[in-house]
């Protein structure tokens, strides 16, 4: 999956992890753990690990937000620079041919 995509999964992760702050629910459910899983993999190797057992909504933020940065940087990083398009393509080699025969 593309970064963008992850992205995007963290997004709603990020809701979920804040419906369960606003249930009051003490841990975050199985499920959303196993799918939060995948997108802190994704984002970077020391993120699983730093999740360890830890269930409270609150530090699980906080570790989304940290997913989410290095996302967004790999976002960023996996995009090159666009290829330029001329719009005046005729325009421009006209300009270069005339300045050859005046040189």
């Amino acid at each position: 999956m593309t970064p963008r995509r992850m992205l995007r999964e963290s997004d709603e992760l990020l809701y979920w992890v804040e419906e369960c702050m606003v249930q009051e629910m003490r841990i975050v459910p199985g499920w959303l753990v196993a799918r939060l899983m995948v997108v802190l993999r994704h984002a970077h190797p020391g993120l699983p690990a730093r999740l360890g057992r830890e269930r409270r909504p609150t530090q699980v933020m906080e570790i989304i937000y940290d997913a989410q940065a290095a996302l967004m940087e790999q976002a960023c990083l996996s995009r090159g620079p666009a290829d330029v398009i001329p719009l005046f393509a005729g325009a421009r080699r006209r300009q270069l041919s005339e300045a050859a025969q005046v040189s």
